[in-house]
């Protein structure tokens, strides 16, 4: 009975497991989320960097006139940890020293966008068939070729006790940023100056309100696919909808992504999915993982699968496995380059036997066998070398594994059964 007992716990268990696709990799916030983690798919994490060191974020991209002159402009906002940013009403150059600020704290919140890193918290309504040279925070003066500043924001954090006015002077001819910051009670003024070419081959460069220091805190932009972070999105819970913080993951610039929904990772592949590739930033986003009730882990959506063309235009399938929450910010998955030639196939392509198996198993095959994965109940994968279509699984512990044997035609998945 314990025999049987402990056999059916193996299927099961090994059922599970292998319906997903084996963890390969996994990236570490640190405690409480507090870094962001930049990932390359082919080569891994690039780069950890603490997410609370920046208030601001500045392109430093060019505005690529004239069909997308927002992306040169925009100025996006570290949202989390008590942030909140809000344009303030009727105050402007003229009245910047006594701008009025009844009802501050009522004013709706400015969120970055996380479908493009291209409209941002500052630049948020902008319209590029309305009105493609009012930038929000600004217009673009057609004598001078600079986007002139028209409106007054402030960035405050009641916990930080800390409330700042924002005016975004100018962007002088899509290269130099002139931004003036100060308390609401115009004490300590800061006017920054700084030139877009001094950071090149990067998204954005940050500044830190209040040490008052410009900080490149990104990889190289052509070195990086996916980010790990923290921002705030607009979520429903318990029926109120409003904007939270979230932590998740956004892609690169030039990164498609096709989000399949339905099936599980090792019951999908390039040639059959069924989502379009689309460039929004937050196609992975944070809703692959769920949050426990009460005590336990997060539980992840086993049925969402990302095939991801990064800048290299290469494609990798992605799954995740696991995620542990603040005590480590972990997340465990799968990513696995993949091509339109790799595909699942009928296992009728191939054969093995005996099966259970104690000894030596044959493998039976219709095409040239280029290549055989054994994998264990743990997920962990062995290339095995087959002699005369056998292999020898001697000593191999007794238990279920999984025998993947691939041809020209892709590959076919067996279970294997050690007595």
């Amino acid at each position: 009975m314990k025999q049987k007992l402990i056999i059916f716990l193996l299927v099961v268990c090994s059922t599970k497991l292998f319906s997903q696709c084996v963890t390969s990799d996994s990236t570490v916030m640190g405690p409480a989320y507090a870094n962001d983690v930049f990932y390359s798919l082919q080569n891994g994490t690039v780069k950890t960097e603490s997410n609370n060191n920046w208030n601001l974020a500045f392109s430093v991209q060019g505005s690529q006139f004239p069909l997308k002159p927002e992306t040169g402009v925009a100025i996006r906002v570290n949202s989390v940890k008590g942030n909140t940013l809000v344009k303030l009403n009727g105050a402007n150059t003229a009245n910047w020293r006594k701008i009025d600020t009844t009802g501050l704290f009522t004013l709706p919140e400015r969120l970055d966008s996380f479908k493009t890193w291209d409209i941002s918290a500052f630049t948020k309504g902008y319209n590029y068939t309305k009105a493609p040279f009012n930038f929000i925070w600004g217009n673009y003066n057609n004598t001078t070729h600079d986007v002139e500043g028209n409106n007054v924001f402030v960035l405050y954090n009641k916990n930080a006790g800390m409330y700042k006015k924002i005016f975004i002077k100018s962007l002088g001819y899509d290269t130099l940023w002139n931004v003036i910051i100060s308390n609401i009670d115009n004490s300590d003024s800061t006017n920054l100056i700084f030139s877009k070419g001094q950071y090149p081959n990067r998204l954005f460069v940050y500044y830190d309100l209040i040490n008052k220091q410009l900080i490149n805190r990104e990889p190289a932009k052509n070195t990086w696919d996916l980010v790990w972070t923290r921002y705030k999105d607009v979520v429903t819970i318990f029926n109120v909808t409003a904007p939270y913080p979230v932590t998740g993951v956004l892609s690169n610039k030039n990164t498609k992504i096709a989000k399949n929904l339905g099936k599980k990772c090792n019951e999908i592949w390039l040639t059959n999915v069924n989502a379009p590739f689309i460039s929004d930033i937050d196609n992975i986003g944070w809703d692959w993982k769920i949050a426990p009730q009460g005590p336990g882990p997060f539980v992840i959506v086993d049925t969402f699968v990302y095939f991801i063309k990064n800048i290299a235009n290469k494609d990798y399938k992605v799954s995740f496995n696991g995620f542990i929450g603040s005590s480590a910010g972990k997340s465990y998955f799968s990513v696995t380059p993949v091509s339109a030639s790799l595909k699942n196939i009928n296992n009728n392509v191939s054969n093995i036997y005996p099966n259970p198996a104690n000894g030596s198993v044959n493998i039976s095959s219709n095409e040239t066998i280029s290549n055989i994965e054994l994998i264990d109940i743990t997920g962990a994968s062995t290339k095995l070398i087959a002699n005369n279509n056998m292999i020898d699984i001697s000593n191999l512990a007794s238990g279920i594994y999984i025998l993947n044997i691939q041809t020209k035609s892709g590959i076919s998945s067996h279970k294997l059964v050690k007595e």
